[in-house]
């Protein structure tokens, strides 16, 4: 491998330009070629950053021998199949959330990674935000106690996404609705605070109640509001809500709680004890150490810089295809409670 890893982006929509913004950014990469089927966009962007080598098939791109890693931002069916093409074309992969389309292909794509003893991350971005950064310290040095609970959201009161090609809400396409989309941010940002426990039992439900608000002429049968309960093999516990319509405010909700303190990233605050007073610690970049408050304030900066970090083998990958797995297997089975109407249990 050369000096700087040399990567290239697979999908020019908004993730694809933030995935773009961090492989800039970091010192150990350079972006040595970028693909999109959309022929405007891809020389407006390979223009706007001078980016000459442009592809509009990425079979061509990948197979230059001097492309190292490839970034996956395209929509979500097309993960599996994009994913292991490059892998198996001997790149280090970083793929856009949700893994998948399901468990089924994200094991596909984990066995992949493991064949070609390459690296597959998945962009799963808030866990590279300063704040989780911190929380996460706390939890592993034992400063909250056991985490036994999890509050998990991201909603909208209205925000269907909307275009005349949506395949948001194709779930040919997208695999669910705000589940899926949205909802995966939320459950593995808990998640990933909590120690990302085995799960074990999922009850869910999924609704779809606001279709009348999108034209009749386009495809939506996904979900557009969904709750989930889901317990680990630890004994601890995972709420979860996600929406993009219901009639209630929307927001972000990520929270959890452990037998010596709590933490609640939306507002950012900590919930202690002392001499049996309760704490409540309200922090911002400047209430955090150094090396948190100070780091990137684009969370893709530091999801690239960690990439390139364990491609180089200066750090131990904290977004793994088995973690994508069980993402996957929660995102399934809530599906599947919803539809069964009672828990599902994980083998």
């Amino acid at each position: 491998m050369a000096d700087k890893i040399r990567a290239a982006i697979i999908g020019l929509g908004w993730p694809g330009n933030e995935h773009l913004k961090g492989y800039l950014a970091c010192p150990h990469t350079d972006v040595a070629a970028i693909c999109d089927w959309d022929e405007p966009l891809l020389h407006r962007i390979g223009d706007q950053y001078g980016i000459q080598r442009r592809f509009v098939d990425y079979r061509e791109m990948i197979a230059c021998a001097d492309i190292d890693a490839v970034s996956i931002a395209v929509p979500n069916y097309e993960h599996a199949q994009l994913a292991i093409d490059c892998l198996n074309a001997g790149k280090h992969v970083l793929c856009e959330k949700p893994p998948a389309m399901n468990a089924q292909e994200a094991e596909r794509m984990a066995a992949a990674a493991r064949a070609n003893q390459k690296v597959l991350m998945y962009a799963l971005v808030m866990r590279f935000g300063a704040e989780v950064r911190y929380v996460k310290a706390l939890v592993e040095a034992g400063e909250l106690g056991q985490i036994y609970l999890g509050k998990a959201g991201y909603t909208r009161r209205r925000g269907i996404p909307r275009g005349k090609d949506n395949w948001f809400i194709d779930k040919q396409r997208s695999g669910g609705g705000a589940l899926i989309d949205i909802g995966v941010h939320a459950l593995d940002c808990v998640w990933y605070l909590m120690g990302t426990p085995k799960p074990v039992y999922v009850l869910g439900s999924t609704y779809h109640h606001f279709g009348h608000t999108v034209p009749p002429e386009i495809t939506f049968d996904v979900d557009d509001a969904a709750m989930a309960l889901i317990r680990f093999d630890n004994g601890a516990t995972l709420y979860l809500e996600a929406s993009w319509a219901w009639n209630l405010p929307g927001g972000a909700l990520k929270q959890i709680a452990g037998t010596e303190g709590g933490a609640d990233l939306e507002p950012f605050r900590l919930f202690t004890e002392k001499n049996g007073v309760s704490l409540d610690t309200s922090l911002g970049r400047d209430g955090m150490p150094a090396g948190y408050g100070n780091a990137p304030a684009n969370p893709f900066c530091g999801e690239v810089a960690h990439f390139a970090d364990v491609i180089r083998g200066e750090a131990e990958l904290i977004a793994t295809p088995e973690q994508g797995i069980q993402i996957m297997q929660m995102l399934d089975a809530i599906y599947a409670s919803s539809l069964c109407g009672h828990g599902v249990r994980l083998e």
